[in-house]
């Protein structure tokens, strides 16, 4: 197993967290994960479950929830993004 260590911006807090995984985990592991460690809300203010996406700030590529990091060719360092995927209505 190889691990590396990225940087996530959850928006729209901005707040930082940096954590190490192992390049394959995927997209849907880390919003678990990054959730589940209360670092995102899972919720927002009426009850509703938040969809988010992972976005690397270096390609610019979302992460797809079956997509590993070594499939995104995300390396030591590298900062992703994860976005709320809200559709307005």
């Amino acid at each position: 197993m190889e691990n590396i260590e990225l940087t996530v911006r959850v928006m729209p807090s901005g707040d930082e967290v940096t954590i190490e995984l192992d390049a394959y985990t995927s997209g849907k592991e880390i919003k678990t994960e990054l959730i589940d460690q209360d670092i995102a809300p899972s919720r927002d203010n009426q009850g509703a479950p938040i969809p988010y996406k992972l976005i690397s700030k270096s390609t610019n590529e979302t992460i797809e929830d079956h997509k590993t990091l070594a499939d995104m060719q995300i390396s030591e360092g590298d900062t992703l993004f994860m976005i709320p995927d809200m559709v307005a209505g």
